[in-house]
């Protein structure tokens, strides 16, 4: 199996079931493996397996937020592929270039469509 024929692994942690539910349905038909997890501490247990691609995470959760995620992700697995989610409309510019400069690969709003996660991913595992 080549690099381009290998299945995409995504970690998705968001605190919305709908959010989860939403991007695994969608990235599970297009051949992604994905998991989702609920909240900070399932993800740091979960990313410190470092069997994942990608790892989308939204920024405001309840008990660990995503940007203290990153950095602990970020600090032990610097390779890691970080995406981040926000629900807020008009997200401050110091959380997004905060998030950037931790290492997180885009900066996305929720909702966002589908076809642009996808692009994202598929430029961050060099599929175009």
């Amino acid at each position: 199996m080549t690099t381009s024929e290998q299945q995409i692994s995504l970690l998705v942690v968001d605190d919305e079931k709908v959010v989860r539910d939403i991007i695994y349905r969608y990235f599970t038909k297009k051949g992604y493996d994905v998991l989702t997890t609920r909240n900070g501490q399932e993800a740091l247990l979960l990313g410190s397996r470092g069997m994942f691609d990608i790892i989308i995470l939204d920024i405001n959760m309840p008990g660990i937020n995503g940007l203290e995620v990153l950095h602990q992700l970020k600090s032990k697995y610097p390779n890691a592929k970080v995406i981040m989610l926000t629900g807020v409309a008009d997200p401050e510019a110091v959380i997004q270039s905060t998030a950037e400069g931790m290492g997180a690969l885009a900066f996305l709003k929720k909702p966002c469509e589908l076809t642009e996660l996808q692009r994202v991913i598929d430029k961050a595992c060099d599929r175009n």
